[in-house]
């Protein structure tokens, strides 16, 4: 991991970006694959400018020429206050792009905040570890028992009480935080005044999740768990999922590990621990070696989630 000059945690940085902007640094990076958590300090750096009465501005780092951003950088707020950027994509921001956001970081203008925030993290590429070494860094990755802790106050903020072993539950079957919300609000939906879930509503939410998920299936490969990986491969077999559609899961999940942010239509989550690339690349090798087999007719449809079970999770933990 890269060493920043200050790591925040997202609880800590959404208190400083919430705050006046006397308190903010110049820049803050938000790197890290967890969408949920990146979007937290977003909403977080756009309420701490409404309650100033700041500009808030937000610039796409894929589509962001050098000049736009000098200009940006360099702009007065028409109000009299501060100006908060987002850039949004940053490490999709080309060479010129990056020497001008650098530059500024030697002298950066008054009252102008920027949050860059990226789905890589702040280690996988040259500019995003300069940035990190010389700013304050927020880490979007929900670790260990971090993402559990991240599901209790997702059910606090949405008013939702749910027993500690039916949260986990919840939260295990969900491939990310986003997911885990989603099915919280819908569960919100039900609650009554004190914000407990009647039990009809939590058998419809089991039901729906002992069905046969491709993405459960992919999640539990791609995290090693070889009990897990034999419940849903069974699952997939005894509602007749096709091998087909598990073997693309996992390359989607491979491949938003490699073009992070990129796949707004995909069907399955990151895995729920993120793949470096040379993992991710690995991962799809093995999906296009199982493919062209499944096409030689060296191996059957059905056939096809088992010997990936066994590739992939050979090459996970080499």
């Amino acid at each position: 991991m890269v060493k920043a000059r200050g790591s925040l945690s997202v609880r800590e940085a959404e208190l400083v970006l919430r705050g006046p902007a006397s308190g903010l640094p110049p820049i803050l990076l938000g790197a890290g694959p967890d969408d949920f958590l990146r979007e937290r300090l977003v909403l977080a750096a756009r309420a701490g400018a409404e309650t100033e009465g700041s500009e808030f501005q937000r610039l796409e780092g894929d589509a962001l020429d050098a000049e736009t951003l000098a200009g940006a950088l360099a702009t007065l707020s028409l109000f009299g206050g501060g100006i908060r950027i987002w850039i949004r994509e940053g490490a999709k921001m080309g060479g010129p792009v990056e020497e001008t956001l650098l530059a500024w970081m030697d002298a950066p203008g008054e009252g102008v905040f920027v949050l860059l925030t990226t789905a890589r993290e702040a280690d996988e590429l040259k500019f995003l570890g300069a940035v990190a070494g010389r700013s304050s860094t927020v880490h979007c990755v929900a670790r260990g028992g971090e993402g559990l802790e991240w599901a209790s106050i997702i059910a606090a903020e949405e008013g939702v009480k749910l027993p500690g072993t039916t949260l986990s539950a919840v939260f295990r079957s969900a491939p990310d935080l986003l997911s885990f919300r989603q099915e919280i609000r819908k569960l919100s939906a039900h609650a009554d005044a004190e914000g407990k879930v009647p039990a009809r509503a939590l058998d419809s939410l089991r039901e729906a999740q002992t069905a046969a998920s491709v993405e459960r299936w992919a999640q539990a490969v791609l995290a090693g768990s070889a009990a897990e990986a034999r419940v849903e491969t069974e699952a997939l077999s005894r509602e007749g999922v096709s091998g087909t559609s598990a073997l693309w899961a996992l390359a989607e999940c491979a491949l938003a590990a490699l073009e992070p942010q990129a796949f707004f239509y995909r069907r399955t989550a990151r895995a729920a621990v993120p793949l470096k690339p040379a993992k991710a690349r690995a991962v799809l090798d093995q999906v296009y070696r199982a493919d062209r087999a499944l096409k030689r007719g060296e191996i059957r449809d059905t056939e096809l989630a088992d010997t990936l079970v066994q590739s992939v999770r050979r090459v996970i933990r080499a």
